[in-house]
């Protein structure tokens, strides 16, 4: 990054030196306020990595990394609302499955076989879709206990556990959701838990939430890559806490 950053400003700084060397050359060249302004607009990709901000004629002032911080947002939501609908393609493939053991265990074998596929967009959304999947089916299975499926060492196990709570809710499990939740490790299996824990929480009795939920998502929140939907799924969850 710092290396980045001097070749930056050595650009930025030729740019300058060929301005003040042409003027010298010409020096009844007139520049008007649109060259400047086109010559600013043409280095402000650049100049992020170096400024905060810059004011340009007429008040205007771009504040780069505000920007950059907007555009990610909008693609993490955009993301978001892709995941949504990815999983409700998958909810309604589940209709016609049978809700048993059996199932769960073809869900976990796919799981399993899409993660060792390459990782890229069309992953993830066959991913989702299985989520949605499962969510159809999950809440249907006699004897699925999710709490015990939190422990398991197969991820799409896991991954079926958070689908019934996702499903239906249930505010009384949600002390151990959320312990199993900072336990996760994977990425995509920590964004829907993400999600159930929202549903969940939704659905409780503020008076009823401890404040051992909030500490382990605060610390959670701690460990999340800043710029992953993940982090800002659970920012989102954390700042408009009602709870506690």
């Amino acid at each position: 990054m710092k290396g980045r950053r001097r070749w930056l400003g050595a650009a930025v700084s030729l740019v300058a030196l060929l301005g003040a060397v042409t003027h010298l050359i010409w020096p009844g060249l007139k520049i008007d306020a649109i060259t400047v302004l086109l010559i600013v607009v043409a280095l402000v990709p650049w100049l992020g990595e170096l400024l905060e901000s810059i004011e340009l004629p007429g008040g205007w002032k771009v504040k780069y990394r505000d920007l950059q911080e907007r555009q990610d947002a909008l693609e993490r939501t955009t993301a978001e609302v892709s995941s949504t609908a990815q999983a409700a393609l998958g909810a309604a493939r589940g209709e016609d499955l049978p809700p048993t053991m059996e199932t769960v265990r073809l869900f976990a074998e796919e799981y399993r076989r899409l993660r060792a596929t390459p990782r890229q967009p069309a992953r993830t959304a066959e991913l989702d879709r299985l989520f949605g999947t499962m969510v159809t089916v999950l809440p249907r299975v006699p004897g699925f206990d999710p709490v015990r499926a939190f422990d398991d060492d197969e991820g799409g196990i896991r991954l079926a556990g958070y689908a019934l709570l996702y499903g239906r809710p249930d505010p009384a499990l949600l002390e151990e959701t959320v312990r199993a939740l900072g336990r996760e490790s994977t990425a995509f299996i920590q964004y829907w838990a993400i999600r159930t824990v929202a549903a969940m929480l939704e659905r409780a009795d503020p008076a009823d939430v401890p404040e051992e939920v909030f500490d382990v998502l605060q610390e959670l929140f701690g460990r999340l890559p800043r710029n992953s939907s993940r982090h800002e799924q659970l920012g989102r969850l954390l700042g408009s806490r009602r709870y506690g």
